[in-house]
């Protein structure tokens, strides 16, 4: 926490610094950008910057360690995974294939892949590039198995599979924006029955090769060995440990890339040299919800203003890292952050680089410790006995065995992992880490199942058996 708190008043004291009236070369400017990442020293996890003004590169160095083992320092050229900032490649390699007439953003999803369930309303592509489709997150839904990311292997067809269990959706298509990975990997799909290539294939000979981003490629084979890449690593009771994505799933994560192969994408925000500027425009307008407001994320971008800036960005977090990649359009300022240390704040660190040169934001800070819990409402219910039982759901393949254990009701999915329910109201439960639960009932007052949900992936079904 002490680290946590000397990095956030490090970013305070410089982001309420005048803006560089200096030429973008000066030392002033790059001693900023130096004291941001200070505290990043040879003995810990690091991080890689890099910043682009008006098309020249103006800072581009390397902090920490790449292995703490070794030990290895990051460079300019150390490989990262970069997340969820790997969404607008994928989002690309559809517009792409919108540009050559293989497909429409209109197209209902089901044209490409059937084995979706047929719902009340169609999804669209465009939906899935805005996150408004309504799908439920496949990481989220494998969390109720008792699985989550990171504590198994999962491959790209078991991110699949579970998306086409789901019987029903968390909302209708285009009424709300909702953030789900099961949207990325359904365009992952897409462009492989379009392409009859892999994405890896695909982008790689559209969009990397072109670019010439040479360390640039998808984590589609965890076990591949990667010359030049960083482990990732997180912090537990003061000590690092390796924190790895052991998983094939990309298309919503999964990039491995370096900072200046990310400089050189970016460029394509502003000018035609892979997309004609019908698809260049696309790329960067929100899509639109049902009643007609934005939703506020494009092609795998976020798009909105920050510190009275146009900004468009995306952050990035998968097992131990951490990434932000930015563009201030008004300035053509890029800014890139990749870490492999999973305490670090890629945006906080991002924005407070863009005030160099965008000038004195209005930054508040709220650190939480840990130490004050958010209180559960609770709930006397005089019969919990009621709820005891066997539990399926055909939509996660899993059983849960609800007891009854000194007084309250625990939740049994394998060994080790056992759960209380809070009563909350009649029929209602919470929990501290596996979301809200309610239980349904038949005519005759009998408990007969119960919806549970999580973040991402609302009223999971099970039944009693």
């Amino acid at each position: 926490m002490k680290k946590v708190l000397i990095f956030l008043a490090v970013l305070l004291a410089i982001s309420v610094s005048e803006p560089s009236k200096l030429s973008a070369q000066s030392n002033d400017t790059i001693d900023k950008i130096d004291k941001i990442f200070a505290q990043y020293h040879n003995a810990m996890p690091g991080v890689a910057v890099a910043v682009s003004l008006e098309g020249r590169v103006i800072y581009n160095k390397a902090f920490g360690l790449s292995n703490l083992e070794f030990p290895i320092p990051n460079t300019t050229e150390t490989i990262f995974e970069c997340g969820s900032v790997s969404k607008q490649f994928t989002a690309a390699a559809i517009l792409l294939l919108a540009q050559k007439g293989k497909l429409s953003l209109n197209d209902d999803v089901r044209k490409h892949i059937p084995e979706l369930p047929q719902y009340d309303a169609p999804i669209t592509i465009q939906h899935l590039l805005n996150h408004t489709s309504g799908l439920k997150d496949w990481g989220a839904l494998y969390s109720l198995t008792g699985w989550p990311r990171t504590t198994r292997t999962y491959t790209q067809y078991l991110s699949f599979d579970i998306v086409f269990r789901q019987k029903s959706l968390n909302f209708t298509p285009g009424n709300k924006y909702s953030y789900s990975n099961s949207n990325y990997v359904m365009l992952v799909l897409i462009v492989e029955r379009v392409s009859e290539k892999s994405l890896a294939d695909f982008t790689n000979e559209e969009l990397f090769k072109p670019l010439e981003m040479t360390k640039t490629q998808w984590r589609d084979n965890f076990r591949e060995i990667v010359p030049g890449r960083a482990v990732a690593y997180s912090v537990k009771n003061g000590a690092f440990f390796q924190d790895m994505p052991f998983e094939d799933v990309h298309g919503p994560g999964g990039l491995l890339t370096t900072t200046g192969d990310l400089l050189k994408w970016n460029r394509l925000l502003e000018t035609n040299e892979i997309f004609n500027a019908h698809i260049v425009q696309l790329r960067i307008t929100p899509g639109l919800l049902n009643d007609g407001s934005s939703s506020g994320y494009a092609a795998g971008l976020m798009i909105g203003e920050w510190n009275g800036y146009n900004e468009i960005s995306h952050s990035g977090s998968t097992a131990g890292y951490r990434a932000w990649l930015a563009w201030y359009p008004d300035k053509k300022l890029s800014v890139v952050i990749l870490s492999n240390y999973s305490a670090f704040n890629p945006t906080l660190a991002g924005r407070a680089i863009a005030s160099v040169f965008l000038g004195t934001p209005q930054i508040t800070t709220t650190i939480r410790d840990g130490s004050q819990q958010t209180k559960q409402p609770t709930y006397e219910n005089s019969d919990l006995s009621r709820y005891i039982g066997t539990y399926y759901s055909e939509d996660v393949d899993v059983t849960y065995q609800i007891s009854l254990k000194d007084g309250e009701l625990e939740v049994y999915r394998k060994a080790g992992d056992t759960f209380r329910l809070i009563p909350t109201s009649m029929d209602e439960f919470s929990t501290l880490a596996n979301g809200q639960y309610i239980f349904t009932k038949d005519k005759r007052d009998k408990i007969t199942g119960f919806t549970v949900s999580v973040s991402r992936a609302e009223n999971v079904p099970f039944k009693k058996i």
